[in-house]
């Protein structure tokens, strides 16, 4: 079974699902999401952001505001100073460099300070709807355990735009993200609910 065909199977299996779980409106919110997001919950970036963008609504506002009440705003999120102070940074680059416009290109997104490939290719997908392929623990996880063997994030993506064409990049990235989140568990893989068992290198059945 070739990539294109995992991608098929499981974006069908998990077809209500395929999205991020970072609650946005707007690009700006997606950015600010995931980048508090590294090394944190999902789901305590939303308990954050919910409050967090009625004070801070615009890149300005934040980039106007001290370090001391973003760190307060973004607690308890992990690594909130050093989280605060990107964010801050991220903001100004985005106020004087784009004029408070989160930008659509990947090169432009990872021009900002503390945006790396990740995040920038999460705004450019989720937000603007545009191709991108993003890899996350999960989406890694995944591949390697399918038999792709990747080091790293960045191999991963590059040797996935190679074998999908870009109609496909936004798809793998949504329905192997939650194949790992849901079945293809890091610790306690539930490869008996697996679509792809019979044929995954990796399974326990």
């Amino acid at each position: 079974m070739d990539l294109q065909e995992i991608v098929d199977v499981l974006a069908e299996t998990h077809k209500n699902d395929l999205h991020f779980d970072l609650n946005f409106e707007n690009p700006f919110q997606l950015l600010v999401g995931a980048l508090l997001a590294a090394q944190a919950s999902d789901e305590s970036v939303n308990a954050i952001t919910k409050g967090f963008f009625k004070t801070f609504p615009t890149p300005e506002s934040v980039a106007t505001a001290s370090e001391e009440t973003l760190e307060k705003a973004i607690y308890p999120v992990n690594f909130y100073k050093t989280k605060a102070r990107r964010l801050k940074e991220c903001c100004k680059a985005l106020s004087t460099a784009f004029h408070g416009k989160v930008p659509e290109s990947l090169d432009d997104l990872a021009s900002l300070p503390g945006v790396g490939k990740k995040t920038a290719s999460m705004v450019v997908l989720g937000a603007y709807g545009k191709p991108a392929v993003v890899v996350d623990r999960h989406v890694l996880r995944v591949l390697n355990r399918l038999g792709f063997s990747y080091k790293n994030a960045d191999m991963a993506e590059e040797e996935v735009k190679k074998l999908l064409s870009p109609s496909y990049w936004g798809k793998l990235s949504f329905a192997l993200m939650r194949h790992g989140k849901t079945i293809c568990l890091a610790k306690k893989p539930q490869c008996s609910q697996c679509p792809l068992k019979d044929t995954c290198p990796s399974s326990e059945v």
